[in-house]
């Protein structure tokens, strides 16, 4: 749970582009604090407080400003334009493990990465109707 909230709250500091994260911290708190979640249709402040939150009036527009697009816009692409690839070394290509049995069998196990709760990773036996590689089998 401290994991999701902590991915959620790093997401809303970025989401600022502000290299001093501590100027927007109180913002981001604000905001994850009284988010309404899809599933649920409250926030977590209502489960908290039995009641929504009182937003600053800075958080919202009058009807009657439109924005200026162009200004966005223009800042957009200056933005985009600082932006620079990070070229990346790799150090080794570690292969990944499999046994030599592999290679020779005829029936299968299959692992499937999205799982419920106490369900087995595993399904089968599965017969190989083909090999199409070393690791890559029809089954």
């Amino acid at each position: 749970m401290i994991e999701r909230w902590h991915r959620a709250f790093k997401a809303a500091i970025m989401c600022h582009a502000n290299a001093n994260w501590s100027r927007v911290l109180s913002t981001a708190l604000l905001g994850l604090k009284s988010h309404v979640r899809l599933d649920t249709d409250a926030s977590p402040a209502e489960y908290l407080f039995g009641t929504t939150l009182r937003l600053p009036g800075e958080f919202f527009l009058p009807e009657d400003i439109s924005p200026d697009l162009n200004f966005f816009i223009e800042e957009f692409r200056e933005y985009m334009r600082t932006v620079r690839l990070v070229t990346v070394a790799h150090k080794y290509a570690k292969r990944a493990f499999f046994f030599k049995e592999l290679q020779n069998c005829t029936h299968v196990y299959v692992r499937n990465m999205a799982k419920k709760a106490l369900e087995r990773p595993y399904s089968g036996l599965h017969q190989i109707l083909q090999r199409v590689s070393d690791r890559v089998f029809n089954i």
